[in-house]
């Protein structure tokens, strides 16, 4: 009996030592950012300044809890930058412009991501421009190969901007009103929570596809597509879409996902002037009350998937070549179904 618990021991410490080998690892700064002065700099733009220029190993910035009020942008010669926050409720980048105040929609973007191999975890990214200001971006990310986890994307029209192929979303948070998720990257969204941050019409998407060949879309594997707490007690007023097709090509699946009853039973919405028979918009194995696919709009190009074959072409494995270049982040994914 002794002997048995002796090795049950061990066993448990070996356990807990591997998994502070690991984190220890993961999360060897190179850099500290904190408004107090206590870090290497007050500012995150100031330690991404810093990083070394195309590197090819990860750089590791710790932003330790609070509200830095700046824009960022990660430039192209600034290669495996990684932002790594302790909690997304306790460290917030924001910043306010809008096209309202005058800005262009790309130069709106509170953290603007164009050196590749790019990843964050544990933050949120506000444009705090507010519900009247139009466009008014989050995220804009521009490079390839990059990667988000634990985050909070936090704005109304226009939070997120996918620009480029491929890139990864693993639970986080993204909230908006209008076409709050766009552009013409290769995403896939898995584990993320989709709210609604107003009452009145909503759409989720507006994936801008617009060449046949293009290796470009969004898929949501798994997510939850409802509204924000904050307006919980008007969600009756809210009439939400799943997207809308920005471009003739637009390309958007939802997959094994909560769909809330605000999502309306038409399911999507059209865009003016854009056709509906070349888009490609899907849908397979959804739950909830705003799931039911009898009543979702007739185009040519939508779609009900039925079986895993149909879905395999839009999973983590065969949609954003994940071999060679995910695995590296550290963050956990599903490579199938």
């Amino acid at each position: 009996m002794a002997f048995n618990f002796l090795v049950l021991f061990v066993v448990s410490l070996l356990v807990v030592i591997n998994h502070f080998v690991k984190f220890s690892y993961s999360f060897r700064f190179n850099a500290v950012v904190s408004l107090d002065g206590t870090g290497n700099f007050v500012r995150v733009s100031d330690a991404t300044a810093a990083a070394p220029n195309f590197g090819t190993t990860r750089f590791y910035i710790h932003i330790k809890p609070g509200i830095y009020k700046e824009h960022v942008e990660v430039p192209v010669q600034k290669t495996f930058i990684a932002l790594i926050g302790d909690d997304a409720s306790t460290t917030i980048i924001v910043d306010n412009r809008s096209n309202g105040s005058g800005f262009s929609t790309s130069a709106t973007a509170t953290l603007t991501v164009k050196g590749q191999n790019f990843m964050a975890q544990s933050l949120t990214f506000q444009n705090s421009a507010g519900p009247n200001e139009h466009q008014a971006i989050a995220l804009l990310d521009q490079a390839k190969h990059t990667a988000y986890y634990k985050c909070v994307f936090l704005g109304y029209q226009d939070t997120l901007y996918a620009a480029a192929v491929p890139q990864f979303f693993k639970e986080c948070d993204i909230y908006g009103s209008v076409d709050f998720i766009f552009g013409n990257g290769l995403a896939v969204f898995q584990d993320c929570n989709i709210y609604a941050q107003l009452s009145g019409i909503i759409t989720v998407t507006a994936q801008s596809k617009d060449k046949v060949n293009d290796h470009s879309g969004f898929i949501f594997q798994r997510c939850n597509v409802t509204v924000s707490p904050n307006i919980a007690s008007s969600r009756d007023k809210v009439i939400m879409f799943l997207g809308r097709p920005w471009r003739t090509y637009s390309m958007v699946v939802f997959i094994e996902s909560y769909l809330d009853n605000v999502v309306q039973p038409k399911g999507w919405l059209e865009w003016p002037g854009v056709p509906v028979n070349l888009l490609f918009y899907a849908e397979y194995k959804n739950s909830g009350p705003g799931a039911h696919t009898p009543q979702r709009v007739h185009w040519p190009g939508y779609h009900v998937l039925y079986n895993a074959k149909q879905v395999a072409k839009f999973t983590v494995e065969n949609f954003i070549d994940w071999t060679k270049w995910l695995p590296e982040t550290g963050i956990p994914f599903r490579t199938g179904l």
